[in-house]
Order: C-alpha cells, then sequence, then structure tokens
C-alpha cells in the first residue's frame, strides 16, 4: 500500500532528523536542572490516556475512533546537544498499551507495544518543556483492522507534546500524535486506519 510506504518513510526519515536536529556537539553533557530537566541518564516513567480526535486530518476517517492507555519506560541517552531553539537531549523509550480500543464501527480490543521510539526532548528553562516524537510498533487486536485486514499490525506514530512541571521529578504531559495501522503489504488487502490521538498523562522522572 503506498500511503503504508509513504508513513513509513516519513517515519524513517524523521528518525534520522529527531536523531541530530542540530549540528553542535554536546554542550556539557547535561541539560539545566531547572523545571523538567531530564539530564542525562534520567529515567523517565510516564502513564498516558488517549483517544482519536473526530477529525479526517491525514485521511484519518470519521467512523473509527480509537482510545489507548499505555505506559513509557525512557531513558535520557546524552546531555544537551547543539545551540540555538532545536537544541535538546534524546531520550529512548519502550511504550506498552495493554488496552487499545478501536471503534471501525465495530469494537476490537487489542495491546500494543512500540519498542522503537525515540524523543527529542528541546531545550528550554522553567516549568515548560516541549517534545517531538516518533515510534514504530506492533499491535494485536481480536478481530481484524481495518475490517477484511489482519489481526496482526505496525502501528507507526509521530507527534510532538510538552511537558508542564508541577512537583521535583513531577510533570504533567499533553501531546498529539498522528498514527498509521497497516499490515505493512504482508497480506492483502491492506487499505490501513489513520488517527489524530492527543494525550495526556502524568509523568515521573528519577
Amino acid at each position: 500500500m503506498r500511503d503504508a510506504k509513504n508513513v513509513r518513510g516519513w517515519v524513517a526519515g524523521g528518525l534520522i532528523c529527531l536523531v541530530c536536529p542540530a549540528a553542535g556537539t554536546v554542550e556539557g553533557g547535561q541539560a539545566p536542572a531547572n523545571g523538567p530537566g531530564l539530564q542525562k541518564g534520567s529515567i523517565e516513567l510516564t502513564f498516558m490516556l488517549g483517544t482519536a480526535l473526530p477529525t479526517t486530518w491525514l485521511r484519518a476517517r470519521s467512523n473509527r475512533h480509537l482510545t489507548i492507555a499505555a505506559l513509557d519506560l525512557g531513558r535520557v541517552m546524552t546531555g544537551r546537544i547543539g545551540t540555538g531553539p532545536l537544541s535538546g537531549d534524546l531520550e529512548l523509550l519502550f511504550e506498552l498499551a495493554p488496552l487499545l480500543v478501536l471503534r471501525q464501527p465495530e469494537h476490537a480490543i487489542g495491546v500494543a507495544a512500540s519498542p522503537v521510539f525515540l524523543r527529542w526532548n528541546f531545550g528550554g528553562s522553567g516549568r515548560l518543556r516541549s517534545f517531538a516524537e516518533l515510534s514504530g510498533g506492533l499491535l494485536i487486536t481480536d478481530q481484524a483492522v481495518p475490517p477484511r485486514a489482519t489481526r496482526l499490525n505496525f502501528i507507526d506514530q509521530a507527534g510532538f507534546g510538552v511537558r508542564l512541571g508541577i512537583a521535583p521529578k513531577r510533570a504533567v504531559v499533553v501531546g498529539y500524535r498522528f498514527q498509521h495501522i497497516s499490515n505493512g503489504g504482508r497480506v492483502r488487502p491492506n487499505p490501513g486506519a489513520n488517527f489524530n490521538l492527543l494525550y495526556g498523562g502524568l509523568s515521573l522522572e528519577r
């Protein structure tokens, strides 16, 4: 399916851009400690709930809806890289979604895991810090997604968000993700399904 290949191309290209958004060197090895600092070596655990927006952006369908509950475990792998507005640090994560409910219009229930998950935490000061993220993983459901396709699919995601520090080592996370689900052309048909997901959660850092 051409859409699936295009989305996977965007994700692959985005991963490259995300790893090297600024050509500068690592400055000092540590991110600032103010606000949601997430210094090199920090471990982040995020509890997240999300729901699809009722829009048709990026070829999403208004008669399909997705709700997800997920747990993200991440580790900041670098100190501050580069200078300017694109500077930041790289975080590697693993996301497990033990509950995913999809209406298409029938309901499908499944579980998803994204072991390939990169997040670029932009530099900043104060309590607010933004980020961009990309991930790829697998989705297993109790019925075919979309209908007449397959129960085992790939799930690609790309998005952005912000962390708002509410206490030392605690932050509220709010973000948007574009999600693409397809079987990657393994089985025909491969119509794919797109979603515009709005999510929020609580981040705990150590």
